[in-house]
C-alpha cells in the first residue's frame, strides 16, 4: 500500500517537473519583459497620461490593462486611486477588466503552452472587453455610475503606499518589496530590475505551478478523454458550464493556461483542438472575476457596481466566447 502511494508521488512528481521545464524559457521571457516594464516604470508614466486624455481615455486603458504587469488585486486600488484623482469611472473599468486577462508574461506564456493563435485571440479579447466595459459603463454614467456617488462612504484622503493609510485592503505593500528596498539603497537600475526580475519568477512561478498542480492532481482522478471532450467541443452547454465554474474560482490567466496545457501536453508546435467557447470561457471568465477584487467592490462601493462588473465580464466573455466560436465553424 505504501510502496504504491510513493509510486503515484514519484509519477506525479515526475510529470509536474516535465511539464514545468517545458514551459520554464516562456515564463523566463515574459517575466524579463515585466521586469523591464516595472524597472523604467513605463506603466507609471502611461497612467498619468489617463487623468488628460478625455474621450480617448477609454481605449488608452484598455491597451494599458494588457500591457500592464498588474495583477487583478494589484490593479483594483490602482483603480481606486486613479477614481479619486478624477478618472471617470468608464476608464477604470475598462482598465480593471482588462489586466488580468493579458500582460506581457500571460502573452508569452499562453504562446509557449498553447500556442500563439491563442495568446493572440486571448489579446484581442481583452482589448475588446475592455472598450465594451468602458463604454457600456460611460453610456450608464448618468444611471447612477458617476465616480463621484460609486462608493459607499468616502475614502480618507492620502496615499495608499503609505503604511499608516487607514484602508488596510487597501494599504500598498510595495515599499516592503525587495525592489524597493534595493532601489532605497543602492539607486542602482541593473540591481532593481534584477530584484523585479526574481519577484515576478516567483509571483507568476507560483501561479503556474499551482495550475500544474491541480492539472496533474486532477487527471489522476478524471478521465482525461472526458476532460479533452468537454474542452473540444464549442457547444453552449460547455461553455455556459466552464463560465459557471470559473467565476467563484480565483484563476489567474497563467494558472488557467497552465491547467489547459496539462490537459492536453502539446508538442513544440503542435496545435491543440481546445473549443474557442470553452477556451475563451475558462482563460477570460476565469481571470477577470477574480474572488479578492469582487470582494472588495462589495465592502467599498455601492452593490450596483459590482452587479454591473459581474454582468459586464460575463456577458462580455459570453459575447466573445459565441463570436470566436461561430467564427471558426
Amino acid at each position: 500500500m505504501m510502496d504504491d502511494f510513493m509510486r503515484i508521488l514519484v509519477q506525479l512528481g515526475a510529470d509536474l517537473w516535465k511539464e514545468f521545464v517545458y514551459i520554464l524559457p516562456y515564463l523566463a521571457v515574459g517575466v524579463l519583459i515585466e521586469a523591464i516594464i516595472r524597472t523604467f516604470k513605463w506603466h507609471v508614466k502611461i497612467r498619468k497620461v489617463l487623468v488628460r486624455l478625455g474621450p480617448w481615455a477609454i481605449p488608452a486603458a484598455a491597451l494599458l490593462g494588457v500591457v500592464s504587469p498588474l495583477c487583478a488585486c494589484a490593479t483594483l486600488p490602482l483603480v481606486i486611486s486613479l477614481l479619486m484623482a478624477g478618472v471617470p469611472l468608464a476608464p477604470a473599468v475598462a482598465l480593471l477588466v482588462t489586466s488580468p486577462i493579458m500582460s506581457p508574461s500571460s502573452y508569452s506564456m499562453i504562446s509557449g503552452m498553447l500556442g500563439i493563435e491563442w495568446a493572440t485571440l486571448i489579446l484581442v479579447s481583452a482589448i475588446f472587453l475592455g472598450l465594451f466595459a468602458g463604454y457600456l459603463t460611460l453610456f450608464l454614467r448618468p444611471y447612477g455610475f458617476s465616480e463621484e456617488i460609486v462608493f459607499k462612504e468616502k475614502l480618507p484622503v492620502g496615499d495608499f503606499h503609505d503604511p499608516d493609510y487607514p484602508v488596510e485592503s487597501l494599504r500598498c505593500e510595495c515599499g516592503q518589496q525587495l525592489s524597493h528596498r534595493v532601489d532605497r539603497c543602492t539607486h542602482n537600475k541593473f540591481l532593481v530590475f534584477v530584484a523585479r526580475f526574481w519577484e515576478g519568477s516567483l509571483k507568476i512561478g507560483k501561479f503556474v505551478l499551482i495550475g500544474l498542480v491541480v492539472e496533474v492532481v486532477a487527471l489522476s482522478f478524471i478521465s482525461v478523454e472526458w476532460m479533452t471532450s468537454l474542452l473540444s467541443h464549442g457547444g453552449i452547454l460547455q461553455t455556459l458550464l466552464i463560465m459557471g465554474a470559473t467565476i467563484p474560482m480565483h484563476l489567474p490567466q497563467v494558472t488557467a493556461a497552465s491547467m489547459l496545457y496539462g490537459f492536453y501536453l502539446p508538442d513544440p508546435g503542435q496545435t491543440i483542438a481546445l473549443a474557442k467557447g470553452p477556451g475563451i470561457a475558462l482563460l477570460i471568465g476565469g481571470p477577470v472575476t477574480a474572488l479578492p477584487v469582487m470582494a472588495v467592490l462589495y465592502s467599498m462601493f455601492h452593490k450596483r457596481v459590482l452587479a454591473l462588473y459581474l454582468v459586464l465580464c460575463v456577458t462580455g466573455t459570453m459575447l466573445l466566447a459565441l463570436f470566436w466560436q461561430t467564427l471558426s465553424a
